[in-house]
């Protein structure tokens, strides 16, 4: 073990909030990867004698108009909320540390092309674009990944860039360059891994803002069909019974803002830890 991640651990558990935010992050996952071992019953079965059940001790968080059970449909919804915000983070990540390490690397009019792109990109609203893609091409899980990754691919773009163009201007670079080294290699062996902690930040960061674009979505309409639950969609199919059966919304809303601040705390953690200032 590196004295390097030694140090990186010892300041990261310092802070009792990054521990418990990790271990809830952890414990989704762990629901995300195993729902059936969770689940107490079929998300997609209903009850004609369980309608809009209140909480009870046979089903936990009751169960919707259709009298499927709720906590399973919950724990099925992590699964496909946290694989869609997922994915969809780890395309615009690559995509946009692609395009941001080029235009940081070569500047210019290489930098000035690629940047008025970008502009024009965050000129629409992010939930406009991804609305109109999903209308374009049809909601299915797939573009749906493809819709949120490139609302993301600018914010990632900005990011990787303005650290690009620092390191850029480093000896090692330089004398790299003066080498005839190429620039393709110079970027992905000499850019990119020095860029890594800022990735991380931005990576964790923007996960959970992509969990809440997942949920938009799926609240309008637009997210995954059904009767395939997320997150997102599970709070818009009981916006129209908010008087007569609240804890249809309320549970799957409870959870969406329990992982996305448990994301939020631990990758404000991870910005903390991995600032060479502190």
């Amino acid at each position: 073990m590196s004295s390097e991640y030694r140090k990186f651990k010892r300041k990261f558990l310092k802070n009792p909030l990054n521990i418990i935010c990790s271990l809830i992050f952890i414990f989704f996952l762990l629901v995300a990867f195993f729902p059936s071992f969770f689940a107490p019953y079929n998300p997609l079965t209903m009850d004609p004698d369980s309608f809009m059940s209140p909480p009870s001790s046979q089903h936990w968080f009751g169960t919707d108009q259709f009298g499927r059970d709720i906590l399973s449909r919950i724990i099925y919804g992590v699964q496909g909320s946290l694989f869609i915000a997922s994915m969809a983070i780890v395309f615009a990540s690559i995509a946009g540390t692609i395009i941001g390490s080029v235009s940081g690397y070569f500047g210019g009019a290489v930098d000035n092309i690629i940047m008025r792109f970008i502009d024009a990109m965050f000129a629409f609203p992010s939930i406009i674009l991804a609305l109109f893609i999903i209308a374009l091409f049809g909601a299915t899980i797939r573009n749906l990944i493809i819709a949120i990754g490139i609302i993301y691919i600018p914010i990632f773009s900005r990011t990787i860039r303005g650290s690009a163009i620092s390191i850029k201007q480093n000896l090692y670079i330089v004398s790299a360059r003066s080498i005839g080294k190429k620039s393709s290699k110079i970027i992905l062996t000499d850019i990119i891994p020095n860029i890594s902690s800022i990735f991380i930040v931005s990576f964790t960061t923007n996960f959970s803002t992509a969990i809440l674009s997942e949920a938009s979505l799926g609240f309008l309409g637009l997210g995954v069909p059904p009767p395939y639950p997320t997150l997102g969609r599970m709070v818009g199919d009981g916006n129209n019974f908010l008087l007569s059966a609240p804890w249809i919304t309320l549970f799957p809303g409870l959870i969406i803002a329990v992982i996305v601040l448990s994301i939020n705390i631990v990758g404000d953690g991870l910005r903390d830890t991995l600032d060479p200032k502190n």
